[in-house]
């Protein structure tokens, strides 16, 4: 006889997640696929996250809309691996599609890169995102297709009412994404949407190069959190996750295993468990080009 699973508040955080996003790959699957699980027949387990060897989820994390009309579509991804870290390249396991017409979804930044389970927060909320016309109506969709460990998922991303997000700030919750610099006379972006380091940072294989941003929130402390997001080799970190004081500039030393072009996603929010409302963090990207 199998043992009971004892289930903590972590562990009904994770399901929750689980079940929402199964639920939403379900939905944008056909109509008799998604009526083909009766609830009843739907069971879940914490056992579904192991150390390696299941799929990685696609997620569409809603959208929010512009000044100028258009709207942003942002995708996360929820890795159920805790201990297998996954690198799939652009591809016929790791792409893009849509079926609005002319729409050049060519210089979108699709995450290659894919670290185990994050064990604080789970789910990596909107790793990167795609700017859409205003008539992107709620006919049109932009779906990731992503295979890890032999496994395909599929979702679509639309902009439709109910998946709306607070962007910027959410006035309900009274918070605000970290206002963020990458250089000292550039530019300051909140949000999703996020920064780029203007021009190219240049490094050699396994030698260090100083990665930061300059942080300002009306709290006092903000979370910070590096991770790879596209390149042919491995980037560490010399911190990945913490805390740090706002209105101040927080760095961090990384290296690349391999020559070529990668990317390094910064994200930051002034406290990690707002996550969970969608609300409000901001991106910035820095774009590393590596030499032997």
């Amino acid at each position: 006889m199998r043992k009971p699973i004892t289930i903590g508040g972590d562990t009904i955080k994770t399901l929750a997640l689980l079940s929402t996003a199964v639920m939403l790959l379900l939905t944008s699957a056909s109509p008799t696929l998604a009526q083909g699980i009766s609830q009843a027949n739907q069971v879940w387990s914490a056992e579904v996250i192991r150390p390696r060897g299941q799929p990685i989820i696609p997620l569409f994390d809603g959208w929010y809309p512009n000044e100028d009309g258009s709207s942003t579509i942002c995708f996360g991804f929820f890795n159920m691996n805790s201990e297998q870290t996954l690198d799939i390249p652009l591809g016929k396991d790791n792409y893009i599609e849509t079926d609005y017409p002319g729409l050049d979804l060519s210089e979108a930044l699709i995450p290659t890169h894919f670290d185990p389970l994050p064990p604080a927060y789970r789910h990596v909320f909107c790793a990167y995102s795609i700017n859409v016309p205003a008539d992107f109506n709620t006919s049109y969709r932009i779906t990731w297709h992503l295979t890890a460990n032999s496994q395909t998922l599929s979702v679509p991303g639309k902009v439709i009412p109910a998946y709306v997000l607070d962007e910027p700030r959410s006035n309900g919750r009274g918070d605000i994404a970290p206002l963020v610099t990458l250089t000292g006379d550039g530019e300051s972006v909140r949000g999703r949407t996020g920064i780029h380091h203007p021009g190219q940072i240049l490094s050699t294989v396994s030698e260090p190069v100083s990665l930061g941003a300059h942080i300002e929130h009306s709290d006092d402390i903000v979370w910070v959190g590096w991770a790879q997001h596209n390149g042919p080799g491995t980037v560490t970190f010399d911190k990945k996750e913490y805390e740090t004081k706002s209105g101040e500039r927080t760095e961090v030393q990384a290296r690349f295993s391999k020559p070529g072009n990668y990317v390094v996603r910064m994200q930051t929010i002034d406290d990690i468990a707002a996550f969970e409302f969608y609300c409000c963090h901001t991106n910035a990207y820095f774009h590393i080009s590596v030499e032997e």
